[in-house]
């Protein structure tokens, strides 16, 4: 019996792992954990899409400042996050993330009201089917 080689993961699953992970902890709460898991994938991915990934990562960090009463790094972060995340189209890669653009632009002119207990939605059969990544 010959053992059949592991497969390997690409890029792209990479990333799509990555994203999906990131979403889930963002769902539960763990802010810090969904921008460090986008984060790894932002530093693989290239083209146009970086921004919105970008976008993802700065409402993750204000909302975790925002959480720990830092109101200057939270409103500086999610109108990083108002200026990137509005280039694209809601339901971008399947993410609907409406009340959270809608939160994230009143705090950073200035509101000081709670974040959304809406979830974040992720349709994972949205998810572009190939992206521009860097060879592993």
């Amino acid at each position: 019996m010959t053992d059949t080689p592991a497969h390997e993961e690409t890029p792209y699953e990479f990333g799509r792992r990555l994203f999906a992970a990131g979403v889930a902890e963002f769902q539960q709460g763990g802010y810090f954990e969904a921008h460090d898991l986008w984060e790894e994938f932002w530093q693989e991915l290239r083209g146009g899409d970086r921004l919105f990934l970008q976008g993802l990562i700065h409402l993750a960090v204000g909302t975790y400042h925002f959480q720990n009463g830092n109101l200057k790094g939270a409103r500086s972060q999610l109108g990083k996050a108002t200026q990137k995340l509005g280039r694209y189209p809601e339901g971008h890669w399947g993410v609907d993330i409406a009340p959270w653009r809608v939160w994230a632009a009143a705090v950073a002119g200035g509101a000081t009201v709670p974040p959304p207990e809406a979830a974040v939605v992720f349709d994972s059969r949205r998810f572009p089917g190939q992206l521009a990544m860097a060879p592993r």
